[in-house]
């Protein structure tokens, strides 16, 4: 898959461009020559585009407050020093570095590992698509893996092409012993242009089924691009509804990168790079 997209997909580019923005704030009018302003518009509409690409599913609220603190931080920055209204650059650019602050360390939360759960589970079960049913041999299919490494029984319950309304099926067969709930699903809605509000539905109708008293319930985040923003708002505000530990979507690329046969199913080595890092969040007892 290509390393640029899956960069982007990570949203990792959050930081450089924030990072970048920041500098170019704080820089002020300080920069006054021809090739100088043109080199720092340049890498101000780089850091803009940056931190777009990075699909951060923020509030409207927060986006729309971002907008809103960009554009006065834009436009204090026109007047000429000697008629600019006293003060207002500087207050407009301490709100803009504050609001890049605040998004940023917000997202922090999402950018970790979260602490394996504590559960009592003699087994892993798995609702998810193609990435976890696997379309190759063996070698590809990581829960299969992951069960021969560890000696750890696997119910898997991917099947290849599922969408989350098709994953509501799989919850019938779901028993008492199934505490330990591993979700990854959501690619396919993505591929069909499934619609923010029909996957928020679909998921919440999904967890709603899942989450019992004793069952512990962990998603992986989707990777996403600009435009589907809505997928991770969804999945972020369901997963705090229901008690659903979230793996951070960086996470999965990173299993993305380690390899895939076609730029999406994985390799073998993508494969068991998602055992390892499945190894490293499931409790104990699990292993």
């Amino acid at each position: 898959m290509n390393p640029i997209a899956l960069y982007f997909a990570s949203g990792e580019s959050l930081y450089a461009g924030a990072i970048l923005l920041t500098i170019i704030v704080l820089a002020g009018r300080r920069v006054r020559h021809r090739w100088p302003l043109r080199l720092r518009a340049l890498l101000l509409w780089i850091g803009i585009a940056l931190i777009i690409m990075a699909a951060v599913p923020m509030s409207w609220v927060t986006a729309l407050t971002g907008v809103i603190v960009f554009a006065a931080w834009f436009m204090a920055g026109l007047f000429p020093p000697e008629t600019a209204p006293r003060g207002a650059l500087s207050i407009a650019s301490a709100l803009l570095v504050g609001w890049l602050a605040a998004v940023c360390g917000d997202e922090l939360r999402y950018r970790t590992l979260p602490a394996a759960p504590k559960v009592q589970a003699n087994r892993l079960t798995i609702i998810g698509d193609s990435i976890s049913a696997g379309i190759a041999g063996d070698a590809s299919r990581w829960p299969y893996l992951y069960q021969r490494d560890t000696g750890t029984a696997v119910n898997n319950l991917s099947r290849p092409g599922d969408q989350v309304a098709d994953a509501l099926d799989s919850t019938k067969k779901l028993t008492p012993e199934d505490t330990l709930l591993l979700i990854e699903i959501g690619g396919n809605d993505l591929i069909a242009g499934v619609s923010a509000a029909q996957f928020e539905r679909d998921l919440n109708a999904l967890l709603e089924r899942c989450a019992r008293p004793g069952r512990t319930l962990i998603m992986f985040e989707l990777p996403l691009l600009p435009h589907r923003t809505g997928y991770g708002r969804a999945q972020r505000r369901l997963a705090a509804q229901y008690g659903v530990t979230v793996i951070p979507k960086r996470f999965f690329v990173e299993v993305l990168r380690a390899g895939t046969s076609d730029g999406l199913h994985l390799s073998p080595e993508g494969a068991q790079t998602m055992v390892a890092l499945v190894r490293r969040i499931l409790p104990p007892e699990t292993r």
